[in-house]
């Protein structure tokens, strides 16, 4: 199976939308009086291309995210952080959903226990970089994985509509025809 081609101005595209995410994540949401977590954009924007678009699109995506939130004031943790973090979990959950297939609600179930995930994973890159981590990441990361699965319809909604499909597909069902199946 071959990657999908992108073009530039899709590119461009994703890009102004992973940062206008970001700057609305860190300047917006940010400040929600949630009693555990706030709803994480980015990291839902980035799990629902990983799943529409693949492992390489989901890890690309991720970096760039993670780098923008890693830049982005009040950035905490070590550089990369995010970056890293936000790239894994975009190529794995790109390659779960590239083997699996999932349906619309299993895409949902993946997307907010992928969100949850990423805290948890965010959490233990604070442990290494020798921050304290504590049992209530615990309790964000349910609340997080809550606010991706509110989330993920609307953001896989979009993420399908606004890219096209693969050309594998579009091949192998242009190449039978319409009289394939009819013996003529």
């Amino acid at each position: 199976m071959t990657a999908p081609a992108w073009s530039r101005g899709a590119l461009v595209l994703l890009a102004i939308i992973l940062v206008a995410l970001a700057l609305v994540q860190v300047s917006l949401v940010g400040f929600l009086p949630t009693p555990w977590a706030v709803p994480d954009l980015v990291v839902v924007a980035v799990l629902a291309l990983a799943i529409a678009r693949g492992p390489l699109a989901g890890g690309l995506a991720g970096a760039g995210a993670g780098l923008v939130l890693d830049l982005i004031p009040p950035a905490s943790g070590p550089l990369g952080g995010w970056m890293l973090v936000l790239a894994l979990a975009g190529a794995a959950l790109g390659r779960v959903a590239e083997t699996y297939q999932p349906g619309p609600f299993s895409a949902m179930i993946l997307l907010a226990i992928a969100g949850g995930a990423v805290v948890l994973a965010r959490a233990a890159v604070l442990w290494f970089a020798g921050s304290s981590v504590g049992p209530a990441v615990l309790g964000s990361a349910v609340a997080s994985a809550a606010w991706a699965l509110v989330l993920a319809p609307l953001a896989l909604l979009l993420v399908t509509r606004s890219t096209p499909p693969p050309a594998v597909g579009l091949a192998s069902a242009s190449s039978a025809g319409p009289g394939a199946g009819s013996g003529a």
